[in-house]
């Protein structure tokens, strides 16, 4: 702005120009803002003037997140979709931090063109358009191959073996790792296996210690976190139980010898064979005061003969050895009490 002043003088008026006014009142341009596209800003491709940003998909629980970039950028940095269509489901938020972001569950397939508008809180502005593509998720499945061990035979998924007694784990999962719920609707498991009705994003598992052989068809019924229904047969085979077998402790058939009025213990040990286990006295006679107890809780009953010898003498006596699928196993032993 330039100010004039009129000075009277003799005969006329002389009008005077004087100097602007102080550049602090002048009106100032705002700094220029831009926005970005690059693999480092956004993950962005810039193609034909439009920012290509990463692809989403549809349906479930696919969360969306895009990155909307600007130079210079500050808090005060305001965003706004000026033309075209963001993908359904998605939102271009109005602020969020250095830059904005789309986000949200996408609800359809397609290549969305859309033109986003930036404005400082100076007044600069800057435009962009950006393409979306949101693929359709492929429908979920019950899946049999080797990701969950599974090998499919004329419609049945047939999972890794198992063997009676031994602890055992089986997966049932979906294509789309999306979990879901989880039922048997026909057939059952190899007794000792169950199955959780749900246990993590991926499916479900089958585990457990089988108890029985043979081979065991069963059909899982799942819905899956977007509401479809999955359907499967499965089959495991469990093979027989390793054998029975007593294992001799350290000082083999002859135990290590007691003494009358010494407190006394000696435990009995086995392999293969299917829990849980019961021990006892078949035939001879234990030491007196001695007796057999339990030390490893239920699935080992009657695993240790202990107490305080009364009697000195050598005692002989067989052990017997029941597992719970009839399996058993005998060994003799032999005792010596000293005085």
């Amino acid at each position: 702005m330039r100010k004039t002043i009129a000075v009277l003088v003799t005969g006329g008026c002389l009008l005077l120009g004087l100097a602007a006014a102080s550049p602090a009142l002048a009106k100032t341009k705002p700094p220029p803002i831009q926005l970005l596209c690059s693999a480092s800003a956004n993950g962005g491709t810039l193609t034909g003037g439009v920012c290509v940003l990463p692809a989403g998909v549809a349906g479930g629980t696919n969360t969306y997140y895009g990155i909307i970039a600007v130079s210079n950028p500050n808090a005060g940095d305001t965003f706004k979709v000026i033309s075209g269509t963001v993908p359904p489901g998605l939102t271009v938020l109005a602020q969020y931090g250095s830059g904005t972001i789309v986000t949200g569950t996408p609800t359809r397939a397609g290549t969305f063109v859309f033109t986003v508008r930036a404005t400082s809180p100076q007044g600069a502005t800057a435009a962009l358009a950006y393409s979306i593509t949101i693929t359709q998720q492929p429908p979920d499945r019950l899946v049999c191959d080797a990701s969950n061990g599974g090998t499919l035979v004329n419609g049945i998924c047939v999972l890794p073996g198992a063997s009676a007694g031994q602890p055992y784990e089986g997966f049932i999962i979906t294509s789309n790792n999306s979990g879901g719920t989880f039922a048997i609707i026909s057939g059952s498991l190899p007794p000792g296996l169950s199955m959780p009705s749900s246990y993590g994003a991926s499916g479900t598992i089958v585990a457990g210690t089988p108890t029985k052989q043979g081979t065991f068809t069963f059909t899982v019924k799942g819905t899956d976190q977007q509401g479809q229904p999955l359907q499967q047969t499965y089959s495991i085979t469990v093979s027989n139980a390793p054998p029975l077998t007593i294992v001799l402790p350290a000082s083999g058939s002859t135990l290590s010898p007691g003494q009358v009025g010494v407190a006394y213990a000696q435990n009995f040990f086995l392999s293969g064979g299917v829990a849980p286990y019961t021990w006892s006295v078949a035939s001879g006679q234990l030491p007196p005061g001695l007796a057999l107890t339990t030390t490893a809780g239920p699935s080992d009953t009657n695993n240790q003969l202990a107490g305080t010898p009364t009697t000195a003498g050598t005692f002989t006596f067989t052990m017997k050895l029941t597992d719970s699928s009839g399996q058993q196993a005998t060994q003799q032993f032999s005792l010596t009490i000293q005085p």
